[in-house]
């Protein structure tokens, strides 16, 4: 591997040829450090300051009911008694909009028969925010959302969904409209963010909140820290559109908890939202100096290869499967030291949230390039992949921006899960944006006890052609032990980028991956979908006939991904490719109105093209789940009546 003085020489040299293909089209740090500086000059520290003010109100327990309590960690990896409570509650509101999505009666309906379904965005910046949203408009138009359990995201698709159940008020006509008054304006333009500072107090205060308790406690505040605060002002103010310039903010929006309020009786999918925290070789310590670009909480003490760990957040927990351990959402941010919280402050305030999930701007150099390399000329490009390969492995570990630092919840954990041993002597975490490791939040899906039978994922990833998602996720199941998973690894990939006889495939705008239950994941083979007209793929096993009886098929459900890319559609604005406009870089914070409609249009026309392919895969698993229940209820009843048999009885006496 070259050394690390190499490595750098080299990104120096890549920065600068970047630098000059961009300029004008990714914020600047120059840009960001100037919003900082405004952050600071606005609370003015000090007795009746801002500052003051929201110390004092982070102490008021009629604001902040939550630091009335302690917190403790849970351990294992059972899904929490809310979110239970939740499915219960959510199957009930689903079954009537569920009937009618595939077109049968509701009394046809079982409840437990009803496939869990789970609605996946994708990272990237603005572009993913918009376009998810796009997409989701269209799964609500068309009813799929109604009779989803899931919606989660990564990066920007977190984004959408927070000011869907904020200030969109579970409307996405709404959040649409605030998207086309908010975007117009470049984040890093600090004076219309001190203006919204000095006209609304109310909003002020809970925008700087999150920056203030970490401040106030000692904690260490990143530039993330000041981009979610900015980028708050941003997404969760409401501004009007009826010439009135007064802007308003509830205060339980900036509560991540508070999106319960939605989900406790069913009544909207679950959020998921996902963070990485990036783990790096022992041997880095030595060979980069301190503080320059990681820090020692970061770094694996007895492994030399470097790995990303998944977090998700809901409205009930944080916590990761691979930790085996888990906090109430509104507890994180808090100290906590052998299992238990050691100090009672506020939730975590939804800005700094934002900002950590988005935190794109703190991904490796590797990643960097491969964000920016869309929007490059190809001259430039086609001259950088093998500068680029020849350093990969070095640029793969780099942050040039430090991660948002949190305290680790599981600090000193008693009797840690083998998996969270080392994890447990960390005193803090480090998270980053989760699409650094995958772009698709596919991962909290496939936890036990969610039990999801079908995927929806919208895709609004750059360079989506070439993603690695896939074989990502394959990887991951793999080393889980999750077998339900479509097993869609590289060879198969090949395998489904040529046509027998023909040219290289296509990508379509809705593309279907059948999961198998199988003991050996590389033994499947692509099949074609027989009187299919839709320019679907289908990948899989050949499945068991419903009702075949297989012990195996009834204990583990296989999971098929409806895979949605966005890409253009010739019957929307055909010459519209998000993929080469300046406009859809992950790094560009400045959309016009027409431009946020017609992003959000691809998706929701995209959507609508694969519609059909959708409720046919609903409909087979839900036939599929309802000849497996029927085949259950018979063995029972079979045991049953042998039971009660006088031979039974007999044996008994």
């Amino acid at each position: 591997m070259p050394s690390l003085d190499d490595i750098m020489d080299k990104i120096h040299s890549l920065g600068e040829k970047i630098s000059e293909e961009i300029i004008g089209q990714v914020p600047t740090l120059a840009d960001y450090f100037t919003v900082v500086d405004a952050v600071w000059k606005e609370l003015q520290l000090g007795e009746g300051s801002l500052y003051q003010t929201i110390v004092n109100n982070m102490q008021d327990n009629s604001k902040n009911p939550e630091i009335q309590l302690d917190a403790t960690v849970r351990q294992g990896n059972d899904i929490c008694p809310q979110e239970t409570a939740f499915q219960t509650a959510r199957r009930k509101k689903m079954k009537k909009a569920f009937a009618k999505f595939i077109g049968v009666h509701e009394s046809e309906v079982h409840e437990s028969d009803i496939p869990v379904v789970a609605l996946a965005g994708s990272g990237g910046g603005y572009r993913a925010m918009i376009s998810s949203l796009g997409y989701m408009t269209g799964a609500k138009k068309a009813g799929l959302f109604d009779c989803s359990m899931y919606i989660a995201g990564v990066s920007g698709s977190c984004w959408m969904i927070a000011q869907y159940f904020t200030l969109g008020q579970r409307s996405f006509v709404k959040t649409l409209d605030h998207l086309k008054l908010s975007l117009d304006i470049p984040i890093a333009h600090y004076p219309s963010f001190v203006d919204t500072m000095l006209t609304n107090p109310g909003a002020a205060q809970l925008i700087l909140e999150g920056v203030v308790q970490k401040y106030s406690k000692n904690r260490v505040l990143t530039l993330v820290d000041a981009f979610g605060t900015v980028l708050a002002s941003r997404l969760l103010i409401h501004r009007e559109n009826d010439g009135d310039n007064s802007e308003w903010v509830d205060p339980l929006d900036f509560k991540l908890s508070q999106q319960s309020r939605w989900t406790n009786y069913g009544d909207q999918p679950l959020p998921i939202y996902t963070v990485v925290s990036h783990v790096l070789p022992g041997s880095m310590a030595e060979r980069i100096k301190e503080g320059d670009f990681i820090v020692e909480d970061d770094v694996a003490q007895d492994d030399e290869v470097h790995y990303y760990q998944w977090f998700e957040m809901t409205p009930y927990e944080f916590g990761s499967e691979e930790t085996c351990a888990w906090i109430p959402t509104w507890a994180f941010g808090r100290r906590f030291v052998g299992g238990k919280s050691i100090e009672r402050t506020p939730e975590t305030n939804l800005a700094i949230l934002l900002g950590t999930f988005g935190s794109a701007f703190t991904a490796t150099l590797a990643d960097y390039y491969k964000e920016v390399k869309p929007i490059m000329t190809k001259t430039l490009s086609d001259s950088m992949d093998a500068y680029i390969e020849e350093y990969l492995d070095g640029m793969s570990l780099i942050h040039p921006l430090s991660p948002t630092c949190f305290p680790n919840p599981i600090y000193k954990l008693p009797n840690p899960a083998p998996e969270a041993e080392a994890f447990s002597h960390r005193k803090n975490i480090y998270l980053n944006d989760a699409g650094m490791d995958n772009n698709l939040p596919i991962y909290p899906l496939l936890r036990p006890g969610r039990d999801v039978d079908v995927v929806v994922a919208f895709d609004s990833s750059a360079d989506i052609e070439s993603v690695p998602w896939f074989e990502k996720a394959d990887e991951y199941v793999k080393r889980r032990g999750i077998e339900r998973w479509p097993p869609i690894s590289k060879a198969r990939a090949e395998q489904l980028a040529k046509q027998e006889g023909g040219p290289p495939r296509k990508m379509t705008h809705v593309e279907i991956f059948h999961g198998i239950v199988a003991d050996d994941r590389d033994a499947d083979h692509v099949v074609t979908t027989e009187n299919n007209s839709s320019p679907s793929t289908t990948l899989s096993s050949e499945p068991s006939a419903p009702g075949s009886g297989s012990s195996r098929s009834l204990q583990a459900h296989p999971i098929t991904l409806i895979y949605f890319p966005l890409i253009p559609n010739v019957e929307y604005q055909g010459d519209f490719n998000p993929a080469t406009e300046p406009f859809c870089s992950t790094f560009n914070f400045e959309v016009k109105r027409d431009q946020v409609a017609l992003l959000a249009g691809l998706g929701e026309k995209n959507f609508s093209s694969g519609l059909e392919d959708v409720k046919k895969v609903l409909k087979d698993t839900w036939l599929r789940k309802k000849a497996e229940r029927l085949e259950r209820e018979k063995q029972e009843r079979k045991l049953r009546k042998m039971a009660n048999t006088p031979e039974a009885d007999g044996q008994k006496s």
